[in-house]
């Protein structure tokens, strides 16, 4: 596992649970947007000192009576080579385990929910499918994307102690109203799905980015949300992310 931090407590990443938060150090898309740029730039990633799994694993041995998770997070998580060991290393620990996503490498994920290695799953979804490529920075193939969808969706229906939540990070210039609907269609019948508002912090992927405004006015995100929740079980607006 390249590991590029370690969180040692939150209470945001994994909801109801205290938990520490890993972040794996590579990623599939290059989302210009992106507040981590030192989880996805490979010229960064390498001059980067990383964590040795050791060392992480020694620390979640070592807090094992004060958290009850761990959400692996990124970068992306799943282009890890060794993210099923790692994950089975948390189960022996005793930890519940998040794994967040982007979805484009759904034969991954099947393995760790089919494995029973993870009890929660977040899948990103970045755009319509039609405009998946420009927002993400990369070509990709949106077929794996629809597959992790119908694959989560599957799972939550199948396994109600379980937890599977989507959710879009809205970009002023990279989404419209008719976006946020587009999105919600291709999750419809979601358990959650939750709308972060996008704040221009100091690094991105992309210096030379220029979002339209540094974010979503909250009647806006308004908007949104009542354009996706009749196509979903509950549409959430996240603000403090």
């Amino acid at each position: 596992m390249l590991i590029g931090g370690l969180q040692k407590v939150t209470l945001l990443d994994f909801p109801g649970k205290v938990a520490a938060t890993v972040f794996t150090a590579g990623c599939n898309f290059a989302c210009r947007f992106c507040y981590n740029p030192q989880l996805v730039k490979p010229k960064v990633i390498k001059q980067a000192k990383l964590l040795s799994q050791t060392e992480v694993l020694d620390f979640l041995a070592s807090r094992r009576r004060y958290l009850e998770g761990v959400c692996i997070s990124g970068g992306e998580p799943t282009v890890q080579k060794d993210l099923k060991s790692f994950c089975q290393q948390l189960k022996k620990l005793g930890y519940a385990v998040k794994l967040d996503t982007n979805g484009l490498k759904p034969e991954v994920v099947r393995q760790l929910i089919e494995k029973k290695l993870v009890d929660y799953v977040a899948m990103d979804i970045k755009a319509p499918l039609a405009k998946y490529t420009k927002v993400v920075g990369k070509t990709i193939a949106t077929k794996k994307i629809k597959e992790s969808i119908k694959l989560l969706l599957a799972w939550q229906a199948t396994s109600p102690e379980v937890i599977v939540e989507f959710r879009s990070t809205l970009v002023p210039g990279l989404h419209k109203i008719e976006d946020v609907k587009q999105m919600a269609k291709l999750i419809a019948g979601a358990p959650v799905y939750y709308l972060q508002n996008f704040i221009c912090p100091g690094s991105l992927v992309d210096q030379k980015f220029k979002p339209a405004k540094n974010s979503f006015t909250l009647s806006e995100l308004a908007e949104f949300q009542a354009v996706a929740q009749p196509l979903v079980k509950h549409c959430e607006v996240r603000t403090n992310l």
